[in-house]
């Protein structure tokens, strides 16, 4: 049975509508099941701006009921997951609000190292939520535990990858691994920094040099200069 939004059965007049060319400003015809259209006058390749991707964002057949999905489409459906992956890490550590709290505080860090080295978000987010669920803190090559959540969730394969490639420990993941570890760093420096005095920041220098990001290695000095300070 086809989605009753995509079945022609269903279409009213309604379903067949123009939009403007947001490159030359020109009518382009759309179907409402279109996902984009190339404009034939500058051809431009755009989305259609009527579609409601709500359900493709997550439903796990999306590519079989609406054809190639667009870029646009394909990064929302990652930032969607990243947020599923969230609550699936709560569920599964159930009442272990120390790790819960931790693996938070761990993918906030990684946004904001991704941001500044540039790394790609989702499989990053995803990674830290993920990080030390096998108890290895990264380190195991199959990561079943991390494998299975996301399996649960239907996560697309090469997202699969790309996380997975992140929590192995053999020099793969390039700069989104490096992001992911300094955020795991920084989150026990933090913690370091909270049963320390002020002043006390050689206990922490050996795990502030462990930082790999430019941004990382920041983020650490802002956290040793409040502690000194009391902040």
């Amino acid at each position: 049975m086809k989605c009753p939004g995509q079945d022609t059965q269903f279409w009213t007049e309604s379903a067949i509508y123009e939009a403007r060319c947001p490159q030359c400003g020109r009518a382009v015809e759309f179907f409402k099941d279109d996902t984009t259209r190339k404009c034939g006058h500058c051809g431009h390749r755009f989305i259609n701006p009527r579609m409601d991707f709500g359900c493709a964002a997550y439903c796990p057949y999306a590519e079989q009921c609406l054809g190639d999905l667009p870029p646009e489409l394909v990064a929302q459906k990652e930032d969607l997951l990243k947020d599923r992956v969230a609550v699936a890490v709560k569920r599964y550590l159930k009442t272990n609000f120390k790790r819960i709290g931790r693996a938070g505080r761990r993918a906030r860090h990684a946004e904001q190292i991704c941001s500044a080295e540039q790394g790609n978000l989702a499989p990053v987010l995803i990674a830290a939520y993920l990080w030390d669920l096998d108890n290895t803190n990264g380190t195991e090559a199959d990561a079943p535990v991390a494998r299975s959540i996301l399996a649960e969730l239907k996560a697309p394969e090469p997202l699969v990858e790309k996380v997975a490639a992140i929590l192995q420990h053999d020099g793969g993941g390039g700069i989104d691994r490096r992001i992911v570890a300094d955020a795991a760093v920084i989150t026990d420096l933090e913690e370091t920094l909270k049963e320390s005095r002020p002043g006390q920041d050689k206990a922490v220098a050996p795990i502030a040099g462990a930082l790999q990001t430019a941004r990382g290695k920041t983020y650490a000095r802002e956290l040793l200069e409040n502690a000194n300070t009391g902040k």
